[in-house]
Formats: C-alpha cells, structure tokens, sequence
C-alpha cells in the first residue's frame, strides 16, 4: 500500500473511531434497531484478490469500530442474479468503474475497488450513522428490479465485458493456420467423395455445428474445473502468470512464421502448427467417419473428433481468453454470453468458406487464398498473443 493511502487510512479511522464510540453509546442506550443499521451491499466473486484484501484487511476494522451499527450484505457476482442489481447501483450512483470488489453505502454511495473501499468506507460509515440523528431522515431504498429491467441491465452490462477481446480471440482463432489447414483436406474429402449437393451441404452443416459445439464444450469444461479447485485463488495466479509467460515465446514464433514463410512460401517452415501426428489422425477420422450414419451423423461424429484434436493447436489462443474471462471475473451469464460469441466468430471462416465452396469455389482457389493471407494472419496472431501477455501479466 503506498504511503499517502496508509496516512489517509490511519487518520480516517481516528475519525470513525471517535464517533463511532460516541454513536455506539448513543445506539447502546437507545436500543438499536434494523433501520439504524448502515445498510453495507458487499459485491465480490469467489478467487478475488482485492475481494480478499477487503475481507482481510478492512472488514476487521470496521467490525472493531462499528460492530453492531451496521448490516453487510454480500452478492456473489459469479451468480447470474446479482448483475441485474450491481448495474442498477451503478446507474443510481453514476459509478461505472470496473473494481472487481464493490460496496455500496445506504443504498446510495458507491465504493468501487481496494483502494476506495479501504480509504473511504470508514468514514462514510461514519457519516451514514451521523446522519441518522437528523428526525427527518429516511432510509433510502434499494433499487426495485423488475424481471425486464433485470434482462435490460444484463444486456447492457454484458455489452462491455471484455467484448473485444473475445471477439478478436474468437476470429482470429477460426483463421488460424491450424484451422485453415483442417478446412483444406475437409473440404477435399468432399470434393473426393463426389457427394450430392444435399447430402453435401448436410454433411458440412453437421460438421461446423459439432465444431461449435465441441469447442463450447471444451471452454465451459476448462473454466468449471478451475472454478471448483479448492485453492482457486492461488491456481488461478500461478496459471495466469504461467500461461502470461507462455504468450511471449508463442508471439515470438508467429512473428518468426510470418517473416520466414514470406520469404520461403513453404509450409514446413511455419513452426506454429499441427503437430504431423495429430495431422494423420484428423485425415483418418476425416476419411472414416464422414461416411457414419448418414450424413448428418458421419458430419457431427466428423467434426466432434476433429476438433477435440484441432484443439491442440487453436487452444494456444482459446486457453489465453478462457483465462482473461476468468480474470475479470465474469458472471456465469456473460460467460455463457461471451463463449457463445467467441465459437461463433471461430466457425464463422468455417462456415463462409464451406458456403463459398458449395456454391462452385475450387480448392486451388482456397489454398492460393490461404498462401496469400498467412503471413497478415501470422502477425495479428503475434500481436494478439503481446496483448495477452500484457493482459494475463498485468
């Protein structure tokens, strides 16, 4: 803590202690009741670092000074239902900054992070309780949500949510080489397999939708595992600083893909790629299972298989978003929200070029185009994992 911010906090309880004994006698001999309680709304999310400092370091004092003065409720903001209501303190208050721990005052003053909740909350404890000797005053009240203003305020909270983000990791994904590669032989294998246009066109709407599945699938799974760990908090960091370090290497190589492919035009010296094995494996499923059960089930068993081990090659750029929504502490609704954009902007190349090869587009023409863009995508990749570095480091 720097020194300022400790000399603010010391002389700040001084303050509240001195009135706070007074107010506690005060109540003491009056008898205190419901409604001359603080009314404290405590917004937090289970593995929060600042969320932790405040229970550890400023929940005590206030107990020590104010105990029995005031009511703390808390709101876990990993539950879809509390957003609606965090929103609305924000909009009452004209408060929109993005502290991962939060608390509001009566209803009506709003703390936002560490630094405010520890320099501050003291003394507005202290003024809500001298307020309270005035005969004329009411108790504010807490904002009454209806079940469309609730939708309303999710809607626009989920708006600002690490958007961008996700929605560049989830595009750049689906034009990832590894994903682009997979696209060519997929697309191959139809042409070889001289299918109907129906059968044709059934086959490659089960497989994108059984990719989009799939990879939902996958992002949901990582993030409830890591949200059950006992020790979430500090796995969580350990992962975050792990995985930060692993984005700087990551965009030295795609930086280094980029440069050597343009001079050489060969794909063998792209380093960032699937590995050969998994390569044969994805062709064999390929090869076998679009066959199985028809066309729609063959698509969907096709596309289930091979993007399980797609994933170890486009996972270099879902595991870094996987964990930044972590970090920002998403509600389970803008996690099922963001995830959901996320796999719609990485099947969209998918789904636009398999359209395109429907309606007449030749492989040559695919691959020409793949040749051209690689190195413009190899260096957004380069870029995108600096951010993430950045982000995950910070």
């Amino acid at each position: 803590m720097k020194p300022e911010t400790r000399n603010q906090k010391q002389r700040t309880a001084r303050l509240a202690l001195v009135f706070g004994v007074v107010l506690s006698v005060c109540a003491s001999a009056a008898g205190a009741t419901d409604a001359d309680r603080v009314r404290l709304d405590m917004f937090f999310s289970t593995g929060c670092t600042e969320c932790e400092r405040v229970e550890r370091e400023v929940l005590p004092e206030l107990e020590a000074l104010f105990e029995g003065l005031y009511e703390l409720v808390r709101h876990d903001v990993l539950l879809p239902e509390t957003i609606p209501l965090l929103v609305a303190y924000q909009e009452r208050c004209n408060n929109h900054e993005s502290g991962r721990v939060s608390i509001i005052v009566d209803h009506t003053v709003f703390l936002s992070g560490y630094e405010t909740i520890a320099s501050e909350l003291l003394e507005r404890v202290n003024a809500a309780l001298g307020a309270r000797q005035d005969p004329a005053w009411c108790m504010p009240q807490a904002p009454d949500l209806s079940e469309d203003e609730a939708e309303a305020v999710i809607r626009r909270k989920a708006s600002g949510l690490t958007f961008s983000v996700v929605a560049l990791g989830g595009l750049l994904d689906g034009f990832n080489p590894c994903a682009i590669s997979t696209l060519i032989f997929f697309m191959s294998v139809l042409a070889v397999a001289r299918a109907a246009p129906r059968t044709r066109l059934l086959v490659g709407i089960s497989f994108i939708s059984a990719s989009f599945l799939v990879y939902m699938g996958l992002g949901l799974g990582f993030l409830y595992v890591f949200r059950q760990a006992p020790s979430f908090t500090t796995v969580k960091r350990v992962v975050e600083t792990v995985l930060g370090l692993c984005m700087i290497p990551l965009a030295l190589f795609s930086f280094r893909d980029a440069f050597r492919f343009r001079k050489s035009q060969r794909a063998d010296d792209v380093t960032l790629q699937i590995p050969k094995a998994f390569k044969t494996r994805i062709h064999n499923i390929m090869r076998s299972r679009l066959g199985t059960g028809g066309s729609i089930l063959g698509g969907l068993v096709t596309g289930a298989g091979v993007t399980v081990l797609e994933s170890v090659c486009t996972g270099q750029s879902y595991v870094p978003v996987l964990m930044y929504m972590l970090k920002k502490d998403c509600s389970n609704f803008c996690v099922w929200l963001l995830l959901i954009v996320y796999n719609l902007l990485f099947v969209l190349p998918l789904a636009v070029v398999f359209v395109c090869f429907h309606r007449g587009m030749q492989l040559t023409a695919l691959i020409e185009w793949s040749k051209r863009n690689l190195v413009v995508v190899k260096i957004l990749l380069g870029l995108f994992f600096s951010a993430m570095a950045v982000l995950l480091l910070a």
